[in-house]
């Protein structure tokens, strides 16, 4: 290929001279040959080959044939590709773009001034202002729309030439003043994107830019629409008169526009409650007109507002809620997000008609789908409990022969009993009938487990069928073994000699557990019980109340937020753009106050690390991280108390074993109490520190920072957790530019890239060396000062290194003095 390549270009360098020394150059003949050479280097350069050293050829073939369009189109092509490869060559070419840009036709002007700020040479600026300044005040619409957004490259590559030069002044100007509808539009994105909104916050450019909207573009109708968002009214009647001007633009085909009308409206009136339920009754018919096109990606972010909108107004939808019934032909994310809007609009009206419908779901042969009308019916059960039917068609549910729907529906059960505890005398009954075996997932054994634990006394087989799912306690998720010891703990207090046995195993096998939580909480039970019957009911078995809301719940004040960016992506993600749209790059760390050395041989804090890479791509402390490591606490060992530490034998308690555990463990006579202690393994005693990490690391690891970024760009995450900050390692963060903690990282052979940020946010970057390997690990931890948390990401050469480093990490943070 590339031998063909070579003699191909030698063959369109002969042609280009032969071309360039054509006497009749200006002939159709010449002319057309010329044209086909040039197709033949586009092509070229369309699939990667270097047609650069051409550049002298091109230009002289293409100088010859100057009145001819095609060519000049081409031409440009050309020179925009390789000026920036070319800067020396580029200059050869400012002359005649310069005389194009005076050219008398209007088409070549406007392509010679695009081409000339495509250019992005830096050192070429001085010449690209005064070609920009006469365009704007061109008497071609064309040329002005090319001028303005020329002013936007030049800003890019350097905004002091466009300040120095009052540039955007002019455009302020131009936005007021000029008559084409798309300079004016230039315009506003020329002065949005360089960060000059507050020229839209006036009344002598809105209601200019109002006026006249119809003769504006869809997209450039958008932003006008974007931009009275943000304008202040002087009152009342100058909202109304707006909303006058612009109430036809919800009947506009192109649905952006419609909801940049619909995110105006609601925003002006957004202090006027009752003009505010006029617009929510007014933007109902435009919204379901959007929702039923059949374009369903369309659909599904007309039905993410509709949720958030019915959310905050839900009787203002309730009777239109048939509008929200699934067809059998949609995808299921649109379905899905139809379920969500029924419980939001569901009332004690619509509420039977609604569950009915959602009943006929839970048939289907779609299993999300069957899965979420059973976890909708349950929600309108909580929200509409004086409707009869909803509750006994949810119990309904648990018969069905399906055990993904048995799960879902004990779940939803479990949830309604723990909101409305008077509803548990008509659940018991059908809740009793269910096997544990029936129960394959980890919720469902959980919720199934809470049932028992609360209402055990009312279900005469509570103990027994504990009993069969504590003999599988090692095998079950940690969620099910922490529900199993507290509901075995519970039951024991109202039939203590039905669940003695039962309790006892469960306590030996949940201190004995290596998952930290289980063990933790095993021992907290078995000590309250030793301490006193009475006191150990208080804290284990005292009665709950009912519950208002559940933690997983959107909160309003979240929902405002939300709403406060309505038409964006905030509404379809459900969360504050802060959370997934990186911060705006600030200065450089480098800049920032330094921190003293670490380590002699580590590299100074603050390296240049590179802010503007994917390494910098910070995630706000808002977003939803998943705790890789739920289950990797360091394993307690089993068996042995920890070496010199002796296990004292647990209080005598009235009557003898309370637990019989000397019984169970083939302990006997008086030495129950310790052979149980010795069975149930160590811990029995003082609360012992948990175990180090079995990672070691390098004392003191040496990174140059360029090797940094290229590995962090390189590496896969290996671990990303949040992790709560104690208050003296927060103090530490804000100390001393950062010194207290980074120093303290540092003697645990973590060492300090670069750090920086103000409050309420901090930033660190660490890597270390596994002792002993070749292998890195480097850390990203940012840290907020607002809910003292740090949001920890780790990428590893290898990701085996990520668990081990993260439980490091974590004893790193909590045990800084």
């Amino acid at each position: 290929m590339a031998p063909k390549a070579r003699g191909e270009l030698g063959e369109i360098r002969t042609t280009l001279a032969t071309l360039a020394t054509n006497g009749n150059a200006k002939s159709e003949a010449v002319v057309a040959s010329k044209r086909d050479v040039f197709k033949k280097i586009i092509n070229y350069m369309t699939i990667g080959i270097d047609m650069s050293s051409l550049y002298m050829q091109v230009m002289t073939c293409a100088v010859a044939s100057a009145e001819d369009v095609v060519l000049k189109k081409m031409l440009y092509l050309f020179i925009s590709t390789y000026a920036q490869a070319n800067p020396d060559l580029t200059l050869l070419t400012i002359n005649l773009l310069t005389k194009d840009c005076r050219d008398q036709d209007p088409t070549i002007r406007g392509l010679a001034l695009r081409s000339l700020c495509q250019l992005r040479v830096a050192n070429l600026i001085e010449y690209l202002m005064s070609p920009i300044q006469q365009g704007l005040k061109d008497a071609h619409p064309y040329v002005r729309r090319t001028a303005v957004m020329g002013v936007l490259k030049v800003y890019h590559l350097d905004s002091n030439a466009v300040l120095n030069a009052a540039t955007l002044e002019t455009l302020r100007e131009m936005m007021a003043r000029d008559g084409d509808a798309q300079v004016v539009a230039n315009c506003m994105t020329v002065l949005q994107q360089a960060g000059r909104a507050q020229s839209f916050s006036s009344r002598g450019v809105v209601i200019p830019l109002v006026n006249r909207i119809k003769e504006f573009s869809e997209w450039a109708q958008c932003q006008v629409l974007e931009a009275v968002s943000g304008y202040q009214p002087s009152g009342e009647q100058e909202v109304y008169e707006l909303m006058n001007t612009l109430d036809d633009r919800l009947a506009h085909s192109n649905s952006a526009v419609v909801m940049a009308t619909v995110k105006l409206f609601l925003h002006l009136t957004i202090t006027m409650p009752a003009t505010h339920q006029q617009v929510l009754e007014r933007i109902k018919e435009p919204l379901q007109t959007l929702m039923s096109r059949d374009h369903y990606e369309t659909a599904y972010a007309v039905l993410a507002h509709f949720l958030l909108l019915a959310q905050r107004a839900p009787s203002l939808f309730s009777q239109a809620y048939t509008t929200f019934f699934c067809r059998q032909n949609e995808p299921s994310y649109i379905k899905s997000l139809k379920l969500e809007i029924l419980v939001a609009v569901a009332d004690a009206e619509n509420a039977h008609a609604v569950v009915t419908e959602l009943s006929e779901y839970v048939g289907d042969i779609d299993e999300q789908l069957a899965r979420e009308a059973v976890r909708a019916v349950g929600r309108i059960a909580l929200d509409v409990q004086d409707v009869e039917g909803i509750v006994e068609r949810l119990l309904g549910f648990l018969d069905t022969g399906k055990p993904f729907v048995t799960a879902e529906a004990v779940v939803q059960v479990r949830d309604l009993m723990r909101r409305f505890p008077e509803s548990a005398e008509a659940c018991i009954a059908s809740v009793s009938g269910i096997s544990p075996e029936d129960l394959e997932e980890p919720d469902a054994k959980a919720a199934f487990v809470w049932i028992l634990g609360h209402y055990g006394e009312s279900i005469q087989d509570a103990p027994y069928l504990l009993e069969r799912m504590a003999g599988e306690f090692a095998g079950e998720r940690a969620g099910v073994r922490l529900a199993l010891l507290t509901a075995a703990v519970r039951l024991f207090f109202k039939r203590p000699p039905e669940c003695q046995r039962l309790l006892g195993a469960v306590l030996a096998a949940a201190t004995a557990d290596s998952n930290q939580d289980v063990h933790d909480r095993g021992l907290l039970y078995y000590r309250l019980l030793h301490a006193g019957m009475a006191a150990a009911a208080a804290v284990i078995a005292a009665p709950a109340d009912a519950l208002a809301a559940f933690a997983e719940e959107q909160s309003a004040e979240l929902r405002n937020r939300v709403f406060d960016e309505f038409n964006s992506l905030a509404v379809i993600f459900r969360a504050p753009s802060a959370t997934f749209v990186p911060p705006a790059p600030h200065a450089p760390l480098a800049e920032e106050p330094a921190l003293a050395p670490v380590a002699a041989s580590s590299a100074p804090v603050g390296g240049g690390v590179d802010e503007g890479s994917a390494l910098l791509s910070a995630q706000e402390q808002e977003e939803s991280l998943i705790d890789v490591s739920a289950n990797s606490s360091p394993a307690r060992p089993s068996g042995a108390p920890t070496a010199g530490v002796a296990a004292p034998a647990p209080p005598a308690a009235a009557g003898g074993d309370l637990l019989g555990l000397s019984d169970l463990l083939g302990g006997g006579g008086g030495g129950g109490g310790a052979a149980a202690a010795a069975a149930i393994g160590p811990g029995l005693g003082p609360p012992q520190p948990p175990p180090s990490p079995s990672l070691a690391l390098a004392p003191a690891p040496v990174l140059a920072p360029a090797d940094f970024q290229a590995r962090w760009v390189a590496m896969p995450v290996a671990a990303r957790f949040t992790h709560g900050l104690p208050p003296a390692t927060l103090a530490a963060v804000e100390a001393n530019a950062h010194q207290d903690f980074c120093q303290h990282a540092a003697a645990r052979g973590i060492a300090t890239m670069a750090s920086g940020g103000a409050p309420p946010m901090y930033r660190f970057y660490f890597h270390a060396k596994p002792a002993g390997a070749a292998a890195r690990i480097l850390v990203e931890a940012i840290v907020s000062k607002p809910g003292a948390l740090a949001s920890v990401t780790i990428k590893a050469d290898d990701p085996a290194l990520g668990e081990p480093f993260a439980a490091l990490f974590r004893t790193c943070i909590d045990t800084l003095a």
